[in-house]
C-alpha cells in the first residue's frame, strides 16, 4: 500500500476509525436483537461515540482545514503532522479501552491527552488562520466553540467527586456535546463548504453570507438550553431555546438562498451534489426536530422514547450531515475518490443504510407515540440497515487505499 503523502495516510486511518465506528454501531444493534452477556452495550456504545467523533469527524476536519486555510504550510506541516498522529495513536488505543473498561481511569487519560493535544492544534489554527471572509470566520469560531465545550470534560471529573451521576453530570455532558455538535462541527463544515465557493470562484452575496454567520451565532449559546429541558428547569428555558432554533431557522433561510443561486454553477460531480444534498436535507431536518424539541410536551415523550428520537437525531447529524459534508469535501480537495464501480456502489449502499437506519428509528419512534402496534421486527430490520452502513463504508474505503500505487 503506497499514499502519496503523510495527509493521504492520515485520511485513511480517519476513514478506517469511521469504518470501527460503524462495526461497533453493528455490533450494539447485534446485542438488541441477538442478546447476549458477552457484549457490554455501554462500553461498546462509549467507543462507538467517542471514536466517532473525535477519531472520524475531528481528525478528518483538521486535514480539510489544512489544507484549504493554510497557506504557508512549510512553517506548520511539521507540527501537524507530529500532533495529529500522536492523536491518531491515542484514538487507536481508545478503540481498546472503552470496549474493555469502558468509561474508567485508563479511557479519561486517553481523553486528557487528545484534550491538551487538541489544545496545540487548536491554537496553532487559530494562530494561522486570519482573514475576513465568512468562510475564514466560520472556522475561527468553530474553534471558538471547540474550546468552550472542551471546558465541560475537566468541570466533569468535579462534578463527579462531588456529586457523582446528577443532573449537573450529564448536563455537562450535554454541555460537552452541544457546543462539539452545533458550534465546532455546524461552523467548521459550512466555513468549509464556503472556502470551496470562493476557490472556485463562485461569487456569493455578502450579504446572505453575514446574515448566515450573524443568525447562526446568535443561536449558539441559547441553544444549548434545548440539551438541559429533560431536567425540569423553567418555561423559560423552552422559550429560549424556541427563539434560538427560529434564529437558526432564520439562517437556514439565508444557506437555502445562497445554495439555490449557485449549486448549478458548481463543477462538482453527480455523487458530490447528491452528498451536498443528503447533507443539507439532514441539516433541514435537524433544526426542525430542535424547533418542536422545544415543546415541553415533545420533551417529555423524547425522553419516554429516546432510543428512538434521540437516537436517530444524533445519527441524522453525524451520519446524514457531518459525515457526507465531510466526504463530500475529500472529494474536492482529492483525498478521497469515488470513480470506480465498486466505490460508487458503496457510496449508495451507505446512503440506503443512513435512509433507512433514520427512517426506522423515527417511525418506530411515532408508532409508540401515538399508540400504534409496533414495528414486529423493528431490531431485525435496523441491524439489517446497519450492516449496510458497514458494507458500504467497506466498498468505499477499499479502492481508496489499495489503488494509490496504481494512481502514482
Amino acid at each position: 500500500m503506497i499514499y502519496k503523502n503523510k495527509k493521504d495516510f492520515i485520511v485513511s486511518s480517519a476513514f478506517i476509525l469511521l469504518l470501527i465506528a460503524a462495526i461497533y454501531g453493528l455490533i450494539i444493534r447485534w446485542s438488541f436483537t441477538f442478546p447476549t452477556e458477552a457484549i457490554s452495550y455501554k462500553n461498546i456504545l462509549q467507543a462507538h461515540s467517542h471514536v466517532a467523533f473525535l477519531g472520524w469527524g475531528y481528525i478528518a476536519s483538521l486535514v480539510l482545514i489544512t489544507n484549504l486555510f493554510i497557506k504557508d504550510k512549510s512553517t506548520f506541516i511539521k507540527i501537524y503532522n507530529t500532533l495529529i498522529r500522536f492523536i491518531l495513536i491515542v484514538i487507536f488505543l481508545m478503540l481498546i479501552s472503552f470496549p474493555l473498561i469502558g468509561y474508567k481511569s485508563i479511557s479519561i487519560a486517553l481523553l486528557v491527552v487528545f484534550g491538551l493535544a487538541s489544545y496545540v492544534i487548536s491554537f496553532q489554527l487559530l494562530k494561522n488562520i486570519k482573514g475576513k471572509n465568512i468562510s475564514t470566520k466560520l472556522i475561527r469560531f468553530g474553534i471558538y466553540y471547540y474550546l468552550l465545550s472542551s471546558l465541560a470534560t475537566w468541570f466533569l471529573a468535579f462534578v463527579i467527586i462531588t456529586q457523582g451521576k446528577s443532573i449537573l453530570y450529564y448536563n455537562t455532558i450535554y454541555f460537552y456535546l452541544h457546543f462539539l455538535y452545533n458550534g465546532y462541527f455546524v461552523f467548521v463544515l459550512f466555513g468549509l463548504l464556503f472556502k470551496l465557493f470562493e476557490s472556485q470562484s463562485i461569487s456569493i452575496s455578502t450579504k446572505h453570507q453575514n446574515q448566515f454567520f450573524i443568525f447562526l451565532n446568535i443561536a449558539c449559546i441559547p441553544a444549548y438550553t434545548l440539551s438541559i429541558l429533560w431536567s425540569n428547569v423553567s418555561i423559560v428555558f423552552n422559550f429560549i431555546g424556541f427563539l434560538a432554533s427560529i434564529s437558526q431557522l432564520i439562517s437556514l433561510f439565508y444557506l437555502i438562498r445562497i445554495l439555490q443561486k449557485n449549486i448549478n454553477n458548481l463543477n462538482w460531480s453527480y455523487i458530490s451534489k447528491l452528498l451536498l444534498k443528503v447533507s443539507i436535507i439532514s441539516y433541514v431536518l435537524k433544526i426542525f426536530i430542535q424547533i418542536i424539541s422545544a415543546l415541553p410536551y415533545i420533551v417529555t415523550q423524547s425522553l419516554a422514547l429516546k432510543h428512538y428520537f434521540i437516537i436517530g437525531y444524533l445519527h441524522l447529524f453525524t451520519l446524514g450531515f457531518m459525515t457526507c459534508m465531510l466526504f463530500l469535501f475529500l472529494l474536492q480537495i482529492k483525498k478521497l475518490e469515488i470513480q470506480s464501480t465498486v466505490s460508487k456502489i458503496g457510496t449508495f449502499t451507505f446512503l440506503i443504510g443512513i435512509i433507512g437506519t433514520e427512517f426506522l428509528l423515527f417511525y418506530q419512534g411515532f408508532l409508540f407515540l401515538f399508540k400504534f402496534n409496533a414495528l414486529k421486527f423493528y431490531n431485525l430490520e435496523m441491524l439489517f440497515f446497519s450492516f449496510l452502513l458497514v458494507i458500504g463504508l467497506l466498498l468505499m474505503l477499499l479502492p481508496n487505499l489499495f489503488l494509490r500505487e496504481k494512481k502514482n
